[in-house]
């Protein structure tokens, strides 16, 4: 018996690693050693928040897309 349209399998990947996640795992990560980098990024201050107007507003990102310092190409913290 195949998959029909309603039994669609949605497959979730780790936010770290981008591993498949198995559906009966409740966490967004695969395992307790992503958890803890997911964490030590937070702690670390690496994830920052988008401010301002327009597209990308509210976002998360991660400090080392906008570089070591937090700032944009205008030289103006994110």
């Amino acid at each position: 018996m195949g998959i029909g349209v309603s039994e669609t399998i949605h497959v979730r990947h780790c936010s770290i690693c981008h591993k498949d996640i198995p559906a009966d795992l409740r966490s967004p990560f695969c395992s307790d050693r992503c958890r803890q980098i997911d964490l030590s990024r937070w702690l670390s201050e690496e994830y920052r928040i988008r401010r301002g107007e327009g597209e990308g507003e509210g976002s998360l990102m991660y400090s080392q897309e906008a570089g070591d310092d937090g700032k944009d190409e205008h030289g103006e913290e994110e």
